[in-house]
């Protein structure tokens, strides 16, 4: 049988090797924290940006930025004013009501022509 003194320092290397990986996972989450929030100001920069250039533009500059929408709503990115931004896991009524307002104006111009 091994002493107690033993059986104890084992347990202990364990518990630093242990806390050595949380450590690792938590630098690591914090990582990956800093680098979402640097990809939402670069998105929603790019977003400013798109408006911006739309104003001018007319319904061209809109139905370009519906486009972007709709391809970032495609890239699993939400687009609702909700969740905007965020990684979508799978459908969001939010961003599918948003798309189908955003729609409705396009096809009532087509249906006018």
């Amino acid at each position: 049988m091994q002493s107690l003194y033993k059986i104890t320092r084992e347990m202990e290397m364990k518990l630093h090797a242990l806390l050595a990986e949380v450590q690792e996972l938590k630098n690591k989450a914090r990582e990956m924290e800093e680098e979402n929030i640097r990809l939402r100001k670069e998105l929603a920069a790019i977003y400013r940006a798109g408006l911006l250039e739309g104003t001018g533009g007319g319904d061209a500059g809109l139905q370009r930025g519906f486009f972007n929408l709709l391809g970032l709503y495609d890239h699993e990115f939400h687009i609702c004013n909700v969740y905007f931004g965020r990684k979508r896991t799978g459908d969001c009524l939010f961003c599918m009501a948003f798309l189908r307002k955003e729609q409705e104006p396009a096809v009532k111009a087509e249906k006018e022509l």
